[in-house]
């Protein structure tokens, strides 16, 4: 017996098969699976052969796309047609779905292999029963065999027909160069290949063609238009869970299953699932707490619900309704949050946290946001909040942050998410600080501001379930299920506008105006100047520096930060003061006595203490905070400002302030006395509220007119509300009045009794036909058996308005045709008379106090009228506006059971065409998919692979029906490959900020000096390095000293940072598929 080992040490088997191959005729192999990376090894020498081969194993189709066998046993009688239909099966998978045969060399081998079946000297079966053996036959020509004497060679051991069998790693075989084996071994390879199953061969070409070579993308040049189909097919797919429960089952029939709120809870669910967050971004009234409480139950995980302290008690009612267990904890109360998280979570547990109006927490620079980021991370996080696109990009940032790592994040819409997003960040400062410098106009800002909403549209969109009412009505599977259930959609009239006749008090609301809101700033020395709110402001300049020092040793505060703080909200609160004005006589007393005594306790602690109360450290208020909290009383306000000092503040030394800090003060108190006096004072002269006598006559009167159109009127503010409701009541009207210090039960009970039109007929009253509230009723509550919304402010916020129409405009149930805005404004009827294009001097006055610049240019009456209902309609269009993906999904949906559609359903995975069509980009643009998001990249000769959004990717991939494909360029291939190996992989890396760098640099120092526990430390620096903590916890690391260093493990402690490194090592990119590519020419 002649017999060698080959171990592909010294001496490889491809290199021994290459050998022996060019004196034979014909080769039998029998192998687990026949790998190509194997068959390329020896296709050139194996060309002029005549070749069997017998597979023995399946082919599994790992995650990672490698190969490998499996036995796929079986039990009893084997179906012949089955085994040729499952290899088939594997055949498609492995060309379709794998890298083995994407590139251009390895489709050469392909086409002559496929060659060699065409002529007949290329066979494949596959053995009946599982075969593990491997073995090669050589089969010696006639100038070798020696008469037949010496027949071939017979090599068998552990070596498939693999690159790694045939010289990648270490292997076993022996080689048998005797007779008797090699005959012994034919004899064997005969028997088996006699009970095999013909997978291919020169007889059954039709077969092999018609199952395999039709559905795999080899030498095919697809039609465009159906690999646009394709495309919109696997973009718009909405991945379902299976047996979900719906708001119909779960409250037994209360809600209805409404297909845009299922798919809504299917696509949120998937979010949660793939990035453990989702952010649902419904317009107003499309019933985002149904969408959330039907989540929530469907996850059966623990929840703490963060809303709106108004909203407390309606989030309790629809954990009762949907019944999934919640603890619901108002905005205010973070920190209580957390501790009860803390207390009740078991190793390994995620809760689901539902943070409602999430808009609230878009600086990460907050204390509460930090409490919040430390409460979400790696928990399942469920956002709800107006549409989020047009906001700035940090604040967006900030959300996202919540559930996701900048640097590792699950988002594959993006190469890097922290580096993409602190880029836009910095682009919208320089924008900003251009347009302030009149650098760039308003159209270049708004197209610039445009482009990057539509950057963070794509980077979100995997988390973002957002629909209008415009996308529920084109969209055809909404609109049909919303008439099936007879529900119709109203989008609102436009605003119209009302007025009161202030004539006879003309002058003294013009004087009081000019007093509290002068029309050119400094231009009346008394006016008011809400200095006690702005102290900084009063600085000498010559000691700025030096104190500006003092600050940032001591507290860690920038003095140019805390002087722009203080200049807004002194702004903020002169501007309230005058809005409070515009909307009663009772807001404006309320307000002048408040800020009367503000102040007077401002100069009582100077007094006291030669200081100025300033922030705690570290806690400069947001003046954004101020803007958009619906407190409505001016106690409420007040107390917003004062919770900053009240927690713990520093204080400003008098040295460093001006004298005429203190004067300005007075002046303020001087200048509010006197207007308290003259207003509401013993002797004042006014004895009646002409704009509460005409909008009782226009109460009555719409009443008389359409008894059946209740109405909702609002205010900003609750002291206007009460006043309002106490006057109605006494002149007989059925008014019911609502403000956040009336959300009792029994009250909201009565409140959809009366103006729910879900309510079941029965329990539906007509107790109270008009309805006076604030904003506080502008979140959570049906009220659409009312028609009209009355706005009894000047309406400066748009977006309030949108909100306010949102209570009466709901998708459950449409009561009237047309739904009505109505705006209050104030006129002179004497001016009118005589001149009645002009607009009367004391409505510009006081529109222009209350909108500001944007206003300035307004003279005539027409053009007032124009401009609120311009900036109701763009507000409108704004949280109203279609998706940008709605006319696809439209197409998509028409197309449905058509050949097209079907047709595009049977291009396989990898497919490619090219096609000469005018479009923005040319060169190879691949769709693939990561997991359960998409990757578009395009690329040409020239330029790198980039990343580009879905929305340019389609509009590039969009086709004609009759478009024809043309062929491949020579070039395809190369730029082809280019885009592949980089399709899942980006080269972006993040710089980290100095605020980081010095975080790092810090935890370094105490780690050297052993100040803190080592192993802590580390994971703090893995976690910082990872950009994964908030802005407000990277700052408070910056102002520690070594010798407060023991406050960090406290602020940040040890399990928050374990929780965080546990995300962040459980991330899973997810399988990678390349699901199809085209040129354009």
């Amino acid at each position: 017996m002649s017999n060698s080992f080959i171990t592909n040490k010294e001496k490889f088997l491809s290199d021994i098969i290459n050998g022996i191959l060019p004196k034979t005729n014909a080769v039998d192999i029998l192998v687990g699976y026949f790998y190509y990376s194997g068959y390329s090894q020896l296709s050139e020498k194996l060309q002029d052969k005549q070749i069997r081969i017998l597979v023995g194993l399946d082919i599994d189709l790992h995650i990672s796309k490698r190969i490998s066998e499996v036995e796929n046993f079986r039990k009893g009688f084997v179906s012949r047609n089955l085994v040729k239909e499952e290899y088939y099966a594997q055949f498609i998978t492995l060309f379709n779905d794998s890298d083995l045969l994407d590139s251009a060399d390895k489709l050469e081998q392909f086409k002559m292999f496929y060659g060699k079946i065409l002529d007949g000297t290329l066979e494949i079966r596959k053995t009946l029963e599982p075969c593990h053996s491997k073995m090669y036959l050589f089969a010696y020509n006639d100038q070798m065999n020696e008469g037949g004497e010496l027949p071939g060679v017979l090599i068998t051991g552990s070596s498939n027909l693999s690159y790694q069998g045939l010289k990648g790693r270490l292997e076993l075989n022996a080689r048998f160069n005797d007779k008797l084996e090699y005959e012994e071994g034919k004899k064997l390879f005969n028997e088996l290949w006699e009970n095999s199953v013909v997978i291919a061969n020169k007889d059954n070409l039709d077969e092999w063609n018609n199952k395999v070579m039709k559905r795999i993308w080899y030498e095919q040049l697809y039609s465009p238009f159906l690999m646009y189909i394709r495309v919109l097919k696997e973009y718009f797919n909405i991945p379902t869970v299976n047996n979900i429960l719906t708001p119909h089952d779960i409250t037994e029939g209360k809600y209805s299953n409404l297909r845009y709120q299922t798919d809504a809870v299917q696509m949120a669910l998937n979010a949660l699932h793939n990035h453990n967050g989702a952010i649902v971004a419904d317009v107003v009234g499309l019933g985002k707490s149904v969408i959330a409480s039907t989540i929530a139950r469907n996850l059966k995980l623990r929840t703490i619900i963060v809303c709106p302290p108004h909203l407390y008690k309606q989030w309790e009612g629809y954990r009762d309704e949907f019944g999934f267990t919640a603890t619901v904890f108002s905005s205010g109360k973070i920190e209580e949050a957390l501790l009860h998280y803390q207390e009740l979570v078991k190793p390994g547990e995620q809760f689901l946290i539902i943070i409602d109006e999430a808009h609230r927490f878009r600086n990460e620079y907050t204390q509460d946001y930090a409490l919040l980021h430390n409460l979400c991370f790696n928990n399942k996080v469920l956002l709800l909040t107006a549409t989020p696109f047009n906001n700035q990009p940090a604040d967006i940032y900030a959300l996202i942050k919540l559930f996701q790592i900048p640097t590792n994040s699950t988002l594959k819409t993006v190469e890097n998410l922290g580096a993409t997003f602190k880029d836009l960040i910095g682009k919208y400062k320089k924008l900003r600080e251009e347009q302030r410098e009149g650098k760039k106009t308003d159209e270049e800002i708004k197209t610039q501001v445009s482009d990057m909403a539509k950057k963070i549209r794509s980077i979100i969109s995997p988390l973002v379930v957002r629909r209008s009412r415009l996308d529920l009505l084109d969209i055809p599977e909404y609109a049909e299920d919303l008439k099936q259930q007879h529900i119709q959609l109203v989008l609102p009239d436009d605003p119209e506008e009302l007025e009161y006749d202030l004539s006879g008090l003309k002058a003294l609301y013009l004087s009081t105006l000019e007093r509290i809101s002068p029309s050119e700033e400094g231009g009346n020395v008394y006016h008011f100047k809400a200095a006690r709110y702005s102290p900084a402001l009063y600085i000498h300049e010559d000691l700025q520096e030096k104190l500006a020092k003092e600050l940032e040793d001591k507290t860690g505060v920038n003095f140019n930060l805390l002087i722009g703080r203080q200049a807004n909200i002194s702004k903020f609160m002169r501007h309230l003061l005058v809005a409070r004005f515009e909307s009663s006589v009772a807001a404006f007393q309320a307000s002048l006595g408040y800020m009367i005594q503000s102040s007077e306790h401002m100069l009582r602690w100077i007094e006291k203490r030669n200081k100025i109360p300033v922030f705690k450290k570290g806690n400069l208020p947001d003046v954004s905070a101020f803007y958009d909290t619906s407190d409505d009383g001016m106690e409420e306000i007040e107390e917003l400002f004062e919770k900053y000092e009240a927690r713990g503040f520093f204080e400003i030394d008098m040295k460093y302030v001006k004298d005429n800090f203190v004067a300005d003060v007075e002046s303020d108190i001087r200048l509010l006395k006197s207007l308290r006096e003259q207003w509401f004072g013993k002797d004042n002269t006014i004895k009646s509220d002409p704009k509460l006598d005409s909008f009782i006559r226009i109460v009555q009167e719409k009443m008389k007119n359409e008894s059946e159109r209740k109405l909702i009127v609002f205010s900003e503010f609750a002291d206007t509300v009460n006043y309002l409701g106490d006057a109605l009541a006494k002149a007989g009207l059925p008014v019911m009045k609502y403000t956040s210090a009336d959300a009792t039960p029994a009250n909201k009970d009565l409140i959809r009794a009366n103006f729910d039109a879900g309510m079941k007929p029965a329990l539906q009253r007509n107790d109270y036909h008009v309805l006076i509230a604030t904003d506080a009723i502008s979140e959570g509550y049906n009220l659409h058996r009312a028609g009209a919304i009355f706005n009894y402010d000047i309406p400066y916020n748009p977006t309030r308005v949108i909100q306010r129409i949102g209570r009466i405009n709901r998708v459950n149930k449409k009561v009237f045709e047309h739904l009505y805005i109505y705006n209050y404004f104030p006129t002179d009827v004497g001016e009118a008379e005589t001149r009645t294009k002009e607009i009367s001097t004391l409505k510009m006055a006081m529109i222009h106090a209350i909108m500001g610049e944007d206003t300035k240019a307004l003279t005539k009456e027409e053009e007032v009228k124009a401009f609120f209902k311009e900036r109701y309609r763009k507000e409108f269009a704004r949280s109203e506006e279609a998706s940008w993906d709605t006319p696809y999904r439209k197409l998509l949906n028409g197309l449905k059971g058509t050949e097209d559609y079907d047709a595009a359903l049977e291009i396989p995975h990898r497919a490619r065409t090219a096609r000469k069509a005018e479009k923005p980009k040319k060169g190879v643009l691949m769709f693939g998919r990561k997991g359960d998001d998409f990757v578009f990249k395009i690329s040409d000769a020239t330029n790198p692979p980039a990343m580009i959004s879905a929305e340019e990717a389609i509009s590039l991939f969009e086709a004609d029906r009759h478009e024809k494909p043309v062929d491949l360029s020579k070039n395809f291939d190369t730029v082809y490959q280019r885009v592949k190996s980089s399709l899942f992989s980006s080269d972006v890396r993040e710089q980290n900020e100095k605020e980081q760098i010095n975080a790092y640099r810090k935890i370094r120092s105490f780690a050297n000096n052993q100040i803190l526990p080592q192993d802590y430390l580390e994971d703090l620096v893995q976690v910082v390095r990872a950009d994964a903590l908030s802005g407000f916890e990277i700052r408070f690391i910056n102002q520690l000293t070594p010798k407060d260093a023991a406050q960090l493990p406290l602020k940040i402690s040890a399990e928050y940072l374990a929780r965080i490194i546990s995300y962040q090592n459980k991330v899973d990119d997810g399988e990678e598929t390349l699901i199809l590519s085209e040129e354009l020419q």
